[in-house]
């Protein structure tokens, strides 16, 4: 009798422990490199685990269209990232996508060895973002 309940928690819990992962295909480049990514607003007394100080694994990171946008008047002005991720009203039902605005101190100090960005999320708010490596 042990065993069958025993059986049947273990069914009811695998679903979950696959639902964590996304599907999209990272390039071999960023595997490990995406693996490895520290949240860039740790701070060394901040009291937290190890395991949340990471950003999460590869499998957690989805890849984003991106925009960056410069504003002017300022001397040295600092470059605004945006993602199009999809957007949620108060009551977490999908709204549809759009641009949002990366908060400066979620964005990782590493660019993306492919060029590609990624947006670490979770709850719908962005942990960490890889910025593209520039190609010129």
């Amino acid at each position: 009798m042990r065993a069958i309940f025993a059986l049947l928690f273990y069914l009811l819990l695998l679903p979950l422990v696959f639902a964590h992962e996304h599907t999209n295909a990272v390039p071999e480049i960023d595997r490990k490199f995406l693996d490895n990514l520290q949240r860039p607003d740790n701070r060394p007394d901040d009291g937290r685990d190890k395991k949340s100080k990471s950003c999460c694994t590869e499998k957690d990171a989805v890849s984003v269209e991106y925009k960056m946008v410069v504003p002017t008047g300022a001397k040295y002005p600092e470059p605004e990232w945006y993602v199009w991720i999809r957007a949620h009203k108060p009551d977490d039902t999908p709204s549809g996508y759009k641009w949002v605005k990366v908060p400066p101190e979620k964005i990782v100090e590493e660019y993306s060895p492919s060029g590609q960005a990624y947006v670490y999320l979770m709850g719908y708010t962005i942990q960490c973002f890889v910025r593209p490596q520039t190609r010129y």
